[in-house]
């Protein structure tokens, strides 16, 4: 679908496969000990991804966040989906609107926010023409407004998502939630599978819910 299957360039693709490498080998440091350290870990980072949301500002913890992603500031963006919009197809639903209205495709990140102990960001896209930006993907807990930040690379040559605690002692437990989840098998499906099974905005609204990552568990 266009620019949603833009591979980017060698210099990004190159970036991006040295940044899995050193993940994969931060991972394998950051593994728990113990199944008693694995259980604190997995209680620890359930309050800190509780209550994620838009943030309610741009204070100076979004700030600094933001700054690591791009050099881009964020701004709001209201969620104003087409119909057809699928969850979690943001990439998909701009190459779509893109072909029935012209105009581009811009990636980035939604970040998510839990004040003051933790965030997290998104990789996402959205429509732009000129000087008009538009969101045409909804949000699965249904959030109407959202922060985003916009970066130069193409959607699948940045990480899918970027998390970041505040608190040095958070970090680490962060560290080994990441390590221990990067352990579990998620299926992944192609963007075909992925189009034809995800609800719609319309179907969302009728009731119909599904989640994001299904753990392939055999």
């Amino acid at each position: 679908m266009g620019e949603a299957n833009r591979r980017g360039s060698r210099a990004e693709r190159v970036a991006l496969a040295e940044h899995r490498a050193r993940t994969e080998a931060a991972h394998r440091a950051a593994l728990p000990a113990s199944v008693q350290e694995a259980i604190d870990i997995e209680a620890r980072c359930g309050v800190l991804f509780s209550g994620l949301t838009t943030p309610s500002s741009i204070n100076e913890q979004v700030l600094q966040f933001a700054r690591t992603l791009s050099a881009t500031a964020p701004s709001f963006l209201d969620c104003m989906p087409e119909a057809w919009s699928r969850q979690s197809c943001c990439n998909m639903n701009v190459a779509r609107y893109v072909e029935d209205n012209g105009g581009r495709m811009v990636c980035g990140y939604r970040i998510w926010y839990n004040e003051p102990l933790y965030i997290e960001g998104e990789r996402h896209a959205v429509w732009a023409d000129g000087d008009t930006i538009r969101d045409v993907s909804f949000v699965d807990t249904g959030e109407t407004r959202t922060l985003f930040v916009p970066d130069e690379k193409a959607f699948d040559e940045a990480p899918q998502k970027v998390r970041l605690a505040f608190r040095d002692e958070d970090k680490s437990v962060l560290a080994g939630w990441e390590a221990m989840m990067s352990m579990v098998p998620v299926q992944v499906w192609s963007p075909e599978e992925s189009w034809d099974s995800m609800p719609t905005y319309e179907q969302w609204l009728a009731g119909k819910r599904m989640p994001n990552l299904i753990p392939a568990w055999r």
